[in-house]
């Protein structure tokens, strides 16, 4: 009977596997638990009620043992992934010990959960490196953006079994060794082993070792999981339920062994539920409860429906209404941000939907409608904080969705979405009074950031109040600047940003304006590394070296280089060398500038491309973005030809001539062509045509090696012509137009000599 309700229990977390709620709990591994344990149920009552037969008493052990054992392991398993695709296997050890003895023990209990974590990881990444036979490199699955699959769980569970595994199989196939059934009376039999209890001790061992671990990974602290995930208390709470009946059953056991064996056959078969049916209860039955209190219908319905409160009983007042929907989201959030890791954005903008929905009057929030007046006037402080950091979470997510699906109608949807709630985040903000009470603004700050991100990329979806996208993008950066003006490294940021936006309209002298106001707040030793933290890249000296192409575009050359060589003293040195992304977005307008202006500039060029990212992705290479990757060989091969030595070529300017030719080498990923225009004021394809044309203008390139290079280099200007013309033949960028334009004189020079 118990069995079957174990059976039962695995029946209903697997058909509801997928419900919102019970997903992130991973109701498979939670049924292959319970499965597990009703396994071992009903093998304890069969085989303990026939010890008369030899084959009852060999299958004993093995059967129940393993089964306990991959129990234990699942619990691991299951904290191990959520750990992980949490980030906490990455958290910091406390430095503070002024806490006494307590202290040290939370922090030698940190120490242990930690490395655990990380041995399971490493377990984890031999999966790939033996199913490929060592082809493939053992890579550590950890840290933020890990994705965890149930093959790499089951990998880790298999590996931990093999202890287990090993003493159960050394009890089936070694005769001495193995249980035999024994008669000690006329018609009473035991099971016996000529070596002993010694295998029965091991293999106890075996099994209470995983659940001791369990609750090591599930234990407080620094680098714990989440609480909602936590399952301390049931896990103590079932093994302290199966202590206390084995504390009766086994020494009452012992004495009835010869005396009264029926008795002692259930007491042995009580034993072993003791250990399987608390677990299956506190762990399974628990998590299979959300199902129950929902009901099969809700629990199939909307997503919005089954995660808002009914709030049966009514609060005692606001402030309490408000801390029970602020507990709520907070929780929410959690699981949104892990839905969102395991790569589902869908999924974590189903939790967004009913986070959002937490703070309507009326009703369910949708992507469409999202919050009216009455409903942004009644936000407090906290409350506001909440909504818009869903909401520009959110924008980021429908943003992902539409870059994974950008050419069909879904894409198109969730672009549309991405910037309908980005900009109903900055309305919200701007709109609600409890933003005068918020002493700390920065809540916002991203909503910008990612709208001008956007912006660049893509035309502004739908701007409110029917006005132009220009109009728009420069309302946007003005507010930007305007709610940093008390945060000096933000306020530094947004300046650079509006000067970005100044760009993207070809307003290049009002952007260079935002520049020297930026360039009075930005102190590089004090702010770019914050930046870097925050922001991922240092804007501010990437738009300070960007300003370099602008300068030489309007024919200030002189501006330009006095401004590189601020670059290279000032703000080079405070960018960490493995900070690829900024470096990259740093040198190449410097690099850009320098190779026209004469050797000793371009061989300036070349050692600083050499040095700060050549030589450090060398070393380190598997940090570097895919953008520095692609960057780097164009640029490389400018830069060589530039400086080549005495007999007109340098050191590997065939291979160079090979790679150029060579037609089934795709250089560069399409993507990289416009996004290269839309950050960088030039394009991919230039670059590109002018390797062509220094290579056509080396001493190794013979006439028809040049003969085909130039070919090629009027291919990549063909596509830049393209990228750098709309179709009502308007030019996107003048500054990559001009580039673009030198080029292609370069190549008109090079026909005509």
């Amino acid at each position: 009977m118990l069995g079957c309700i174990q059976l039962y229990v695995a029946a209903i977390l697997y058909q509801y596997r997928n419900n919102l709620l019970l997903e992130l709990y991973q109701p498979v591994w939670l049924a292959l638990f319970a499965i597990a344990g009703a396994i071992a149920t009903f093998a304890s009552f069969m085989m303990f009620t026939l010890p008369e037969y030899d084959i009852s008493c060999a299958l004993r052990q093995p059967i129940m043992f393993t089964c306990l054992s991959f129990m234990g392991n699942i619990l691991i398993v299951r904290t191990w992934r959520i750990g992980c695709i949490m980030g906490v296997s990455q958290s910091f050890i406390r430095e503070d010990n002024n806490n006494g003895r307590v202290g040290k023990i939370e922090t030698s209990i940190t120490v242990s959960r930690l490395a655990i974590m990380k041995v399971l990881s490493r377990i984890s990444s031999w999966r790939g490196f033996i199913s490929s036979c060592g082809k493939k490199k053992s890579i550590s699955n950890t840290g933020i953006r890990c994705k965890i699959t149930f093959a790499d769980s089951m990998w880790i569970v298999a590996v931990l079994m093999i202890p287990q595994l090993i003493l159960q199989i050394v009890n089936l196939s070694i005769p001495n060794v193995r249980l035999e059934s024994i008669e000690v009376n006329e018609e009473v039999y035991l099971c016996e082993s000529d070596t002993g209890s010694w295998s029965l001790i091991v293999g106890l061992v075996l099994v209470i070792t995983p659940f001791f671990l369990s609750l090591l990974l599930n234990t407080t602290g620094d680098g714990a999981v989440p609480y909602q995930f936590r399952e301390l208390s049931e896990i103590s709470s079932s093994l302290l339920a199966s202590f206390c009946i084995l504390i009766i059953t086994l020494p009452t056991a012992t004495m009835v062994k010869y005396i009264i064996p029926e008795v002692y056959t259930y007491l042995m078969g009580a034993s072993v539920l003791s250990f399987t049916f608390p677990l299956c209860f506190c762990v399974a039955w628990k998590r299979a409860c959300i199902i129950k209190s929902q009901g099969t219908k809700k629990a199939a319905g909307k997503p919005a429906q089954t995660f808002k409160r009914s709030f049966s009983t009514t609060p005692n007042n606001d402030n309490e209404l408000n801390q029970t929907r602020l507990k709520e989201a907070e929780d929410a959030a959690i699981m949104s941000k892990m839905f969102e890791k395991m790569g589902k954005p869908n999924k974590a903008l189903e939790i967004d939907k009913c986070i959002l929905t937490l703070f309507k009057s009326d009703g369910e929030y949708t992507w469409e409608d999202g919050f009216n007046s009455s409903e942004i006037r009644s936000l407090g402080p906290k409350e506001l904080e909440v909504v818009v950091s869903t909401m520009i979470d959110s924008a980021k997510r429908w943003w992902k969705v539409f870059q994974s699906k950008p050419s069909d109608n879904e894409g198109e949807e969730a672009k549309s979405r991405a910037f309908r709630t980005c900009m109903g985040s900055l309305s919200i903000f701007k709109e609600a009074p409890a933003k005068k009470l918020m002493k700390d603004r920065s809540v916002i700050f991203p909503g910008y950031s990612f709208m001008v991100a956007m912006t660049k990329m893509v035309q502004t979806c739908n701007p409110p109040d029917g006005q132009s996208p220009e109009d728009f993008e420069n309302e946007v950066a003005l507010s930007f600047v305007e709610e940093t003006s008390f945060q000096q490294y933000h306020h530094g940021r947004s300046l650079a940003m509006k000067a970005d936006m100044m760009r993207k309209h070809g307003r290049y002298e009002d952007a260079l304006s935002a520049l020297d106001k930026m360039k009075l707040i930005y102190e590089p030793r004090l702010h770019s590394k914050v930046i870097l933290q925050e922001y991922v890249s240092d804007h501010c000296a990437e738009l300070l070296a960007a300003s370099v192409s602008w300068l030489c575009y309007l024919g200030r050359k002189e501006e330009a280089l006095r401004l590189c060589d601020y670059i290279i003293e000032q703000i080079l040195p405070e960018i960490g060398e493995q900070e690829f992304l900024s470096l990259s977005a740093i040198l190449y307008p410097i690099c850009l500038c320098f190779k026209d202006q004469g050797k000793q500039r371009a061989a300036h060029a070349l050692d600083l491309y050499q040095t700060h990212i050549i030589q450090p992705m060398a070393e380190g290479g598997k940090k570097a973005h895919p953008v520095t990757i692609h960057m780097a060989t164009p640029m490389m091969i400018i830069l060589k030809c530039l400086n080549n030595n005495s007999d007109g070529d340098h050191a590997s300017a065939k291979d160079d001539i090979v790679y150029m030719l060579n037609e089934e080498d795709e250089k560069y990923p399409a993507w990289i062509e416009a996004a290269s225009v839309s950050y960088n004021d030039y394009a991919f394809s230039t670059i590109y045509a002018e390797v062509c044309l220094c290579l056509s203008r080396m001493d190794a390139c013979g006439e028809q090696e040049s003969e085909s290079l130039i070919k090629e280099g009027y291919r990549y200007l063909d596509i830049s012509e393209t990228t750098l013309k709309r179709e009502d033949g308007s030019i996107t960028s003048a500054v990559a137009y001009s580039y673009y334009s030198r080029v292609l004189s370069g190549f008109k020079e090079t026909e005509t000599n």
